[in-house]
């Protein structure tokens, strides 16, 4: 099976795993067909907002395992890999274990997976407002260990050099004080971004122009702001967009956006794409923001639109 490329895995096989694999056409557990899939895609009568229904039922049946060994082939859509991770949990499976192809530094393909963890994900539903932080719990991370970092992250994200970046947000001159940072994780075909956002507090005061000199009896005071350029409104996300195959780099440009923040103090993250984007996309982005060596992340997988 083509696995997805990361720069993160054990190369140690798990022990005592239930097995679930997910390929273009079929969904198995313990080897036993559950669904026949379309392209990757479960049968739409069989996608709740709780899950997979089969599948729930099929683990109910499953011999008790302490975690689950899960392999789904590069080409599967997002949406399949997501709800699958949803009935898993759901159903008490907090130690995920994912198959991915380790990145090569010989030039020689690898002969065996290794295993990303996906240790306790949480799953949000879809929708357009950030994930809350007080919802799904996870470290709280100021705004300001971003920003303290903004510049470090902005250099390597330009290292990746013209053509492998798409843009870099350069350290706003403006930025809050409060607020707590987030980490999130987007692909869309083949470009990827890393943003670091402010949530968990109101927007910021939008910038105001100058305030005019006090009045001087028998002089008539100058228009507000007259002469004076209106400083910039506090900026609440920097994002640094790339193209995919930076994210198989063996020296990723991604892995230097994230480093200075998250290498050695775990980051809430949510990952969010679309329902047909390929898992190999998700898995590789993820896995070069959080390279073997980092703290793992707080991980918040966010659905995608309904079908």
């Amino acid at each position: 099976m083509e696995l997805p490329i990361s720069l993160r895995g054990d190369p140690t096989a798990p022990s005592d795993a239930l097995r679930v694999e997910i390929s273009p056409t079929e969904l198995r557990l313990e080897s036993r067909p559950v669904y026949t899939l379309e392209r990757g895609r479960v049968p739409a009568a069989e996608v709740t907002p709780d899950g997979l229904t089969q599948l729930r039922t099929a683990l109910q049946a499953a011999p008790a395992r302490p975690r689950v060994a899960l392999t789904a082939h590069g080409m599967v859509p997002y949406g399949t890999l997501v709800r699958t991770i949803q009935t898993l949990t759901a159903a008490g499976y907090r130690d995920i274990l994912l198959a991915v192809r380790p990145v090569s530094t010989t030039g020689a393909a690898p002969t065996a997976p290794s295993w990303m963890p996906l240790s306790s994900p949480q799953i949000a539903p879809f929708g357009p407002e950030p994930v809350d932080p007080a919802t799904y719990g996870g470290p709280a991370r100021g705004w300001g260990d971003f920003t303290s970092r903004w510049e470090e992250s902005y250099d390597a994200c330009r290292a990746a050099g013209p053509g492998q970046y798409v843009d870099c947000d350069p350290k706003a001159s403006v930025t809050p004080e409060d607020g707590q940072m987030q980490v999130v994780l987007w692909a869309r075909g083949r470009g990827m971004q890393v943003r670091f956002n402010r949530v968990g507090a109101p927007p910021p005061e939008p910038s105001k122009a100058p305030s005019g000199p006090a009045l001087i009896e028998g002089v008539r005071a100058a228009p507000t702001g007259e002469g004076e350029e209106i400083p910039p409104d506090p900026s609440t996300t920097g994002a640094f967009a790339f193209r995919a195959e930076v994210a198989t780099a063996a020296d990723s440009a991604i892995s230097g956006v994230t480093r200075p923040v998250c290498g050695a103090a775990a980051c809430p993250t949510v990952v969010e794409a679309d329902e047909e984007t390929p898992v190999m996309r998700v898995v590789s982005l993820l896995g070069a923001a959080f390279p073997n060596g980092a703290t793992p992340p707080h991980l918040v997988l966010r659905m995608p639109a309904a079908r």
